[in-house]
């Protein structure tokens, strides 16, 4: 009889034990765990948009140099756009990795073992924080890229201005000829 009351016994306590779920420290890691994750998506949400406008910067810095190449070979030559390429490339892949993270997301759900739930938390806001490290790595590399070529732009348009007017303007006097 004392073999088969040990084993019960064993049971019980298992069963006691698995209905009382999951302590208040537990649920609380969760929570904020899963909070974390929540607020570091939003970022990552804007940080998406940021990058988007940059990109369109990018595009826009990029046609206005094609412009300016067309009209001035002479004063673009060695000079290229490559820096501004590799950024949208980076831009673009950071907004994919974004997609992409968010595609995997797999859901939390309060019911999940604390094990399982702090695995999945945990792994989701890993994969958050590289999306967040390529994002910031891209927006760095675009900002710098764009501040480079206004430079450029700004050192062409003090070369053309060379030899006009203070105004940058020569007008001409009917009667006089140039003022």
């Amino acid at each position: 009889m004392s073999r088969v009351a040990v084993p019960a016994v064993l049971i019980a306590a298992a069963v006691i034990l698995a209905g009382c779920g999951k302590s208040a420290d537990m649920k609380k890691m969760e929570a904020d765990l899963f909070s974390s994750l929540k607020q570091m998506h939003d970022e990552g949400m804007d940080l998406m948009v940021k990058a988007g406008d940059l990109s369109d910067e990018v595009d826009q810095a990029i046609a206005s140099y094609d412009s300016l190449a067309a009209a001035h070979p002479k004063e673009t030559a060695g000079h290229t756009m490559d820096d501004l390429k590799v950024a949208k490339l980076k831009l673009a892949g950071a907004m994919t990795a974004m997609n992409d993270w968010m595609a995997a997301l797999r859901p939390y759900e309060d019911g999940m073992k604390h094990e399982d739930a702090m695995a999945l938390l945990g792994g989701e806001k890993d994969g958050i924080v590289k999306v967040k490290g390529q994002f910031d790595e891209a927006i760095a590399s675009a900002s710098a890229s764009l501040r480079s070529q206004k430079a450029f732009a700004d050192e062409l348009a003090g070369k053309f201005a060379k030899g006009r007017s203070p105004a940058g303007v020569v007008r001409r006097n009917k009667n006089a000829g140039v003022e």
